[in-house]
């Protein structure tokens, strides 16, 4: 694994943990209610799945370096 998929690799998985940390801590607000929160969890959720589809192009694209 070269320093460019390491690095796109670590990007990745701390923004996820970013994006988790997030919608976690809006969670535990006693003034928010799960409808509050709903379209953040979307949001949220078409972000990650978007950054792991992005991450897997650039795996697919650059298998042979």
């Amino acid at each position: 694994m070269n320093l460019n998929k390491l690095a796109a690799t670590l990007g990745t998985l701390c923004a996820a943990v970013f994006l988790i940390g997030l919608a976690a801590t809006l969670t535990k607000s006693r003034l928010i209610g799960f409808y509050d929160i709903l379209p953040v969890y979307i949001i949220i959720g078409s972000a990650l799945v978007m950054m792991f589809v992005e991450l897997k192009t650039y795996f697919d694209d650059h298998k042979d370096q």
